[in-house]
């Protein structure tokens, strides 16, 4: 069956990881034509394709959250992932305000990358819903800024670039910042 358990995990490893998300990379959606992989090496996305430019993100704060959920229904066959990113942009400005109303607007894909290095893809299929809340805190110290929520709902979870892939990611950044 296709479907079978491959390999199994019989070690605890060492402590020496770490969390947290570094950037996110923003591809305005289309069907990029991404060459991708699944089995037991791994879900892997090699290949970026038609993909020509994508806008990096810097996250610098504690507030940003990658989750997936896997929903499977044996009454109707059917098995789905969502996939969520909480993420926090610093310091309003009216050139952000116009990104974050084209982000809500549009359904982009998003390249997530971690503090531990690795770059994976959101949306790959269906891109995401993105909302926002804007807001000045009542203190010198709070929040001002955007706290953004991304969700994808995809039929695949999410797929992890190759290291050549990650260099052709970063070498798509649009010039083009605020």
């Amino acid at each position: 069956m296709s479907c079978d358990i491959s390999r199994g995990k019989n070690v605890i490893e060492c402590k020496n990881g770490i969390s947290g998300l570094k950037a996110i990379y923003l591809a305005n959606y289309d069907d990029y034509g991404y060459v991708t992989e699944s089995n037991a090496s791994g879900h892997t996305l090699s290949d970026l394709s038609g993909l020509t430019e994508v806008f990096k993100y810097e996250l610098k704060n504690s507030g940003n959250v990658f989750s997936q959920e896997g929903t499977s229904s044996r009454d109707n066959g059917t098995t789905f992932f969502t996939q969520n990113l909480t993420f926090i942009l610093t310091k309003l400005t009216k050139e952000m305000e116009f990104q974050v109303k084209m982000m809500a607007w549009g359904r982009p894909q998003i390249f997530v990358e971690s503090n531990a290095g690795d770059i994976f893809l959101m949306g790959i299929e269906h891109g995401c819903e993105v909302s926002t809340v804007s807001a000045i805190g009542g203190t010198l110290d709070s929040l001002n800024g955007y706290t953004m929520t991304a969700v994808g709902t995809e039929r695949e979870p999410i797929f992890y670039l190759t290291t050549g892939a990650v260099t052709a990611l970063k070498a798509l950044v649009s010039p083009d910042n605020i």
